[in-house]
């Protein structure tokens, strides 16, 4: 059995966005950022000495969409993304000799979904917003990772579907948090559920 972990990732990046009205973010958006990132990993057998190796990967994503707003306060809004990633991986050679290749992939991930939104407004003027997306993720990548030579086919199916609930609030002075729970599913019985949470301060 091989374990592989991902001991150290560090990134820089940069984003901007586009608003056809600023102050209600209504009607069209145009949303671009760049990441780069590098990474220091770990591949472990059974009962064999850890082997470290090195990796990188940059990221480039275009998104467009339109909010549209519904009865009640309720906004729809459809959303289109396309995302170009690059990965590139040392081979790994375990002290059994065991030659573990081929994590380098690159390609272009689209995403076509619809985001529902309301934003409510406290008493004190702190806002909360709860929201549901829905997204149908391709991903045109080759990612085979080979063991001596020998495939083991794409890691992920091309075609996944993502279902997001979540809220984003301000909960103190420059202080804002948000939390979101997903579920996604694929060809090949692929799942996956993902809990997130975090805190964002502004200055």
């Amino acid at each position: 059995m091989l374990n592989f972990e991902q001991i150290l990732w560090n990134s820089i990046g940069a984003y901007g966005t586009w608003y056809q009205n600023d102050e209600h973010r209504l009607g069209a958006y145009v949303d671009t950022w760049l990441q780069y990132g590098w990474f220091d990993n770990k591949v472990e057998g059974d009962r064999l000495p850890t082997v470290g190796y090195g990796a990188n990967g940059w990221a480039i994503s275009g998104e467009t969409g339109y909010a549209l707003p519904l009865r009640g306060g309720w906004v729809a809004e459809p959303q289109a993304q396309l995302v170009y990633v690059k990965y590139g991986a040392d081979d790994v050679t375990e002290p059994n000799g065991t030659r573990i290749t081929g994590a380098d992939s690159s390609g272009v991930v689209t995403r076509v979904g619809v985001r529902l939104h309301r934003t409510f407004l406290r008493v004190d003027g702190r806002k909360i917003q709860p929201y549901a997306t829905l997204n149908w993720w391709h991903a045109g990548i080759d990612s085979n990772i080979s063991f001596n030579r020998l495939p083991l086919g794409s890691l992920y199916p091309s075609n996944r579907y993502e279902l997001k609930l979540g809220i984003n609030a301000d909960i103190g002075k420059r202080w804002s948090g948000s939390a979101n729970v997903v579920d996604a599913w694929g060809a090949q019985s692929f799942y996956q559920y993902a809990l997130r949470a975090g805190v964002k301060y502004a200055w």
